[in-house]
């Protein structure tokens, strides 16, 4: 296959593609610098300069992004075709990275094609060129070629250089295969070889008639939106959107679905709340999971949705209110104890702490970049902490579940046995996973091929009758 030229927007000239081509790569190689120099979440420090450059439209903004993330993907490689300034700067952990957009072309270029996508808009043909490469160089590449297969995609971009060795290891930190649960670390690289998937988008849907919904999607959406429902999990959607702006939809402004990973529906069905339970999510963020709680509970009963942000419950107010709910109840909360009115009073607490998120490196691939073992001790206290004061608002033969969207042993399962065994009170409960449906002693750790998902880890826990 031979990269092509083709756009399905309006094609661009020789003069625009390059213009865009240009600000492409200073865009990516101001916010890599911003993100990998100051350990900034990418997609911030990415929202920060496009409100800074209110020239840029919404294709330059497309563009920019995906050529971001998947430079950031494939860091492990492509650090080693960047200039080595940048990369002698960032690994010596200096803040201020130096840019210089001319000389990263090749690394921009190579990225799209790691990706497999061999359709390369115009201005990332401009970069290829700029390179002093040419569509010829890739002839007789398959769209299939599994990650191991795609380095040799590369050796043009070294030309009179000897292209160094590329390892599978190399595109996650050294310091993962120590972290991870026995189950992965016998197969490491299935898991490097799902990390560097893109990741689909999965919804929720939150209305009674779901082939009503199939159809108003797809028919605004003039046929760039297609839902494919998970065999096992009830209401989740893997969408083909087509770049479709899924949040403009009616049916989103109406309510009817939420934008949520396969793995964090999840959670809620190991929950299992009932209709009528008062239930407390203890750290609910922007309310993903609290939503889900609440649909589950058909709109009977209590979620009481607390966090220590109060931005992010304001965010789930505004959510509650277009998702319909009338049974969502917010409050600040700091971890610091059982506030002494909530002490043995829920049926359930849903623990979704605060973690390294590593479990979600498909879509924040800089994570893997800017998160250290260090931090993963410092969660660990924060876990340990939260699990413990929330733990004291289960009654008596109630649900204590724990969670995050974590791949690594410290923070799940190592969190959950030191809990045990600090609270005797409490028991694993065994269930079934939603996802694949096998059985659980009460701890299930997701993977990314069990559903085309991010890593999430769930432990269900019973406090004993007294």
């Amino acid at each position: 296959m031979i990269p092509s030229e083709k756009q399905t927007n309006r094609p661009l000239s020789g003069n625009r593609a390059a213009s865009q081509g240009r600000a492409t790569a200073e865009a990516v190689v101001t916010v890599m610098a911003q993100c990998l120099g100051e350990k900034r979440p990418a997609d911030r420090c990415l929202h920060d300069y496009c409100a800074k450059n209110h020239q840029l439209g919404s294709r330059d903004r497309r563009i920019i992004s995906e050529t971001l993330f998947s430079v950031l993907r494939w860091w492990g490689w492509l650090q080693k075709l960047a200039p080595e300034k940048f990369v002698e700067a960032w690994k010596a952990g200096e803040k201020e990275l130096p840019v210089h957009s001319s000389d990263w072309s090749g690394v921009l270029a190579a990225a799209w094609l790691l990706e497999n996508r061999f359709e390369l808009p115009p201005a990332v043909m401009f970069l290829l060129r700029d390179a002093g490469l040419y569509p010829e160089l890739f002839q007789n590449v398959a769209a299939d070629t599994p990650v191991a297969g795609r380095r040799r995609y590369l050796r043009p971009f070294f030309q009179n250089k000897v292209m160094p060795p590329l390892t599978m290891e190399e595109l996650l930190p050294a310091w993962v295969p120590a972290e991870l649960a026995p189950e992965c670390q016998v197969d490491y690289g299935q898991l490097v070889e799902w990390m560097q998937r893109r990741p689909p988008v999965w919804i929720r849907t939150q209305c009674s008639d779901l082939e009503y919904l199939k159809r108003q999607m797809e028919d605004e959406s003039g046929g760039a939106v297609r839902l494919l429902a998970h065999p096992h999990m009830p209401n989740a959607f893997c969408i083909r959107h087509a770049g479709a702006n899924l949040r403009g939809l009616s049916a989103f402004q109406g309510g009817a679905f939420e934008v949520q990973d396969l793995a964090s529906q999840a959670v809620g069905f190991v929950c299992a709340p009932r209709p009528g339970q008062q239930w407390w999510d203890a750290c609910a963020g922007g309310g993903g999971k609290s939503l889900h709680l609440a649909y589950l509970m058909k709109n009977r009963g209590c979620v009481e949705a607390t966090d220590l942000r109060a931005f992010k419950l304001e965010e789930l107010k505004l959510r509650a209110r277009r998702g319909h709910f009338c049974n969502i109840r917010m409050k600040e909360w700091q971890g610091k104890g059982t506030p002494s009115a909530y002490r043995d009073r829920f049926d359930g607490v849903l623990v979704d702490t605060a973690c390294s998120c590593g479990g979600t490196w498909r879509r924040t691939p800089d994570g893997r970049w800017n998160t250290t073992p260090e931090q993963l001790t410092e969660f660990v206290a924060l876990q340990t902490q939260l699990l413990a004061a929330a733990s004291g608002a289960v009654r008596p033969g109630g649900t204590l579940v724990y969670s995050t969207c974590s791949m690594f042993r410290r923070e799940n399962q190592g969190v959950v046995e030191a809990f045990l065994d600090a609270h005797p009170e409490f028991v694993l409960t065994p269930h079934d996973a939603p996802i694949s449906g096998r059985s659980s002693s009460g701890m299930t750790q997701v993977w990314p091929w069990d559903g085309d998902c991010d890593a999430m880890f769930t432990a269900k826990m019973t406090r004993r009758h007294q």
